[in-house]
């Protein structure tokens, strides 16, 4: 697997990802309608990396496919950095969300020197659910964040660093930081 950063190109790819009604299901506001929003969401994440210097990543199998985005972002009216994920469904259940996630954090603190990164997600998504405890994040708490029922896992710097977590090594970064 490689991270890289998010190009143009990549919206036809990126779309059988955000554009699947059951990947983005647990997903505000939803799946992409048509590659040109998927585009459009790619432009968004470019602005806030231009922003923040940090964002969200396209996925990369071993064949060199987009199969779906990870990463570091801010969401609507919360200061907290979020990290997040979506992976083609094709993907699901063979541990790359777990090996990407930690990655992500990983990066998130000694990369970005973030103090804490949270996770905020639907509570009837348990795959996430158990993704983040699996990663070290725990419950902080649940609100309503955008008329939508959340809980907030949670994980500072030093709790990333007393568990021993660190990147996953079957990864590769690749152009994470630079322009796409």
């Amino acid at each position: 697997m490689i991270l890289r950063r998010l190009a143009p190109s990549d919206a036809r790819a990126l779309f059988r990802t955000v554009g699947d009604p059951d990947v983005m299901r647990y997903w505000v506001p939803g799946p992409d309608a048509d590659v040109d929003q998927t585009l459009r969401r790619i432009s968004a994440i470019d602005d806030h990396w231009r922003v923040h210097g940090f964002g969200d990543w396209a996925v990369i199998d071993g064949g060199g496919e987009v199969i779906g985005f990870a990463g570091l972002h801010h969401i609507t009216d919360m200061a907290e950095v979020n990290v997040g994920y979506a992976l083609e469904h094709a993907m699901w259940g063979r541990g790359i969300g777990g090996e990407v996630c930690r990655l992500v954090l990983d990066l998130g603190f000694r990369r970005f020197g973030l103090p804490e990164i949270v996770a905020v997600i639907d509570p009837r998504n348990a795959a996430s659910l158990r993704l983040a405890a699996s990663c070290g994040l725990t419950v902080r708490e649940r609100l309503l964040w955008n008329g939508h029922d959340r809980i907030v896992y949670a994980i500072t710097r030093d709790e990333w660093a007393a568990h021993g977590r660190g990147a996953a090594h079957s990864l590769t970064m690749g152009k994470l930081g630079s322009a796409p």
